[in-house]
């Protein structure tokens, strides 16, 4: 994997897209930031991950999400802990929880779906008070002119790279090459998976976790 500094990726993507117009090299530290989320949300390392806790209220069908992580890009699991048996809410379109609370009434929690940037809905309606463990991948410090390095550079340089490319072409509305670098970062991510999974597990003592088949950005 190459390690790439700030100065060198923007020296990079600006080479490979021979485009030097004033609004795409303004807007560039944004496409390197847009190329960080894909990664993070896509490599779900648990080095990134961040636990926090929040409570259902009786009757009422939603919940506040955590606040005291801010820095949260995506929520990954949430689970709960009934009579001694952890379970785990599976995530569904906001119609589906919405039709499954009238005929469920209230009682324990089997479903959520994302309501607003501070709610989840649940289904069935909360028939007491649940105290929800929610899992997220945190955002570490990114690419700036002021970061030189960040670890997705240095360890992830290459995937990095891909990834802002086809975030960048995505930007020009370049519709005719975005898929060769979107395919390019999509086959390269599982191999880049792998590889961090059995570093990080060697060294860091972490669990691997199973590599998806299709990458966040492609659901």
């Amino acid at each position: 994997m190459t390690h790439v500094t700030y100065t060198e990726m923007t020296a990079k993507v600006q080479a490979w897209l021979e485009d030097d117009d004033s609004e795409f090299q303004g807007s560039l530290d944004d496409v390197i930031e847009l190329g960080e989320i894909r990664c993070l949300r896509d490599l779900d390392l648990s080095i990134f991950s961040t636990e926090d806790t929040t409570p259902t209220v009786s009757s009422q069908d939603f919940v506040l999400k955590p606040t005291g992580t801010p820095d949260v890009l995506d929520w990954q699991s949430i689970y709960y802990d009934n009579s001694g048996m952890r379970v785990w809410l599976e995530l569904r379109s906001s119609d589906f929880v919405r039709d499954h609370q009238i005929p469920s009434g209230t009682g324990s929690p089997i479903y959520y779906a994302e309501h607003t940037d501070l709610r989840w809905l649940l289904s069935p309606v909360p028939d007491a008070i649940y105290t929800l463990n929610a899992r997220g991948i945190t955002r570490p410090l990114g690419l700036s002119s002021t970061t030189a390095n960040t670890w997705l550079g240095d360890n992830v340089g290459d995937l990095l790279f891909k990834a802002i490319l086809a975030e960048a072409e995505g930007f020009l509305k370049a519709d005719d090459r975005k898929p060769m670098w979107n395919d390019d970062y999509v086959s390269m991510l599982p191999v880049v998976k792998r590889e961090l999974y059995e570093q990080l597990g060697q060294h860091y003592n972490l669990t691997p976790m199973e590599v998806p088949a299709v990458p966040t950005n492609q659901r």
